[in-house]
């Protein structure tokens, strides 16, 4: 009967195999840190790419456009009738003219400015003069095919004019003049005897022919100028 009951060498190899298979070794063991540091990692690269996408966004969002401003608000209410130039807005009449050339003339010390304006209603000169300390401006129209030339007295729209004065000045030009950049001009000054008709002969070279305009006395009040330039 024992000898039944003794185990048989088979069985005891396969018990033996059974309680190895069963034993955890150190390598199959879990461990906690490893697993925090992972999950750490992960969500600070998903922090990372999230500023990163926000910072995209915000440098793509279009800027906001500047407030407008007043373009005039520096330029002051008195013009100055001795700073006018090239690119300025005279307006005349109601008409705007811009300035598209000036011309400044000196005969012997004595100076004074022309200035090409041109309009919807065509292009006109304005002088502008200190006449012994008094401010004259004038505007000018020119005439075509007048045949008139500063002998004697002129005769021109049945009226009477009277030479006041004539000379030779230096000039340059600056813009659109339709003169040399530099050179010597003639002129001759006529008038009515009222002086409500004024007319200009000018020579710009003495192998050319003359010029004839018909002028008007302005004021600064019937002037308004924006200069090209704010206030100096």
């Amino acid at each position: 009967m024992r000898r039944h009951q003794r185990d048989h060498p088979a069985d005891r190899t396969v018990g033996f195999r059974s309680s190895r298979a069963g034993r955890v070794t150190p390598g199959n063991t879990a461990d906690p840190g490893c697993s925090m540091t992972e999950v750490l990692l992960v969500l600070l690269i998903v922090a990372v790419v999230a500023v990163a996408i926000v910072v995209v966004i915000r440098t793509r969002k279009p800027a906001t456009p500047p407030a407008r401003v007043d373009p005039l608000a520096d330029y002051p209410e008195v013009w100055d009738p001795f700073r006018i130039g090239v690119g300025d807005i005279i307006t005349y009449a109601g008409i705007d003219h811009v300035v598209r050339g000036t011309l400044t003339l000196d005969e012997e010390g004595y100076r004074w400015y022309e200035h090409l304006l041109d309009g919807s209603t065509g292009r006109r000169w304005l002088t502008v003069e200190n006449d012994e300390g008094e401010l004259e401006m004038t505007l000018w129209m020119r005439r075509e095919a007048t045949g008139l030339e500063p002998n004697g007295d002129v005769i021109l729209d049945d009226r009477v004019y009277r030479q006041l004065e004539h000379g030779t000045a230096r000039f340059t030009a600056e813009g659109t003049t339709g003169t040399a950049p530099a050179g010597t001009m003639d002129y001759a000054d006529y008038a009515t005897a009222d002086r409500t008709g004024l007319l200009a002969f000018e020579r710009w070279s003495r192998a050319g022919s003359w010029e004839v305009s018909t002028g008007r006395a302005v004021t600064r009040s019937e002037l308004t100028v924006i200069h090209a330039g704010p206030a100096q």
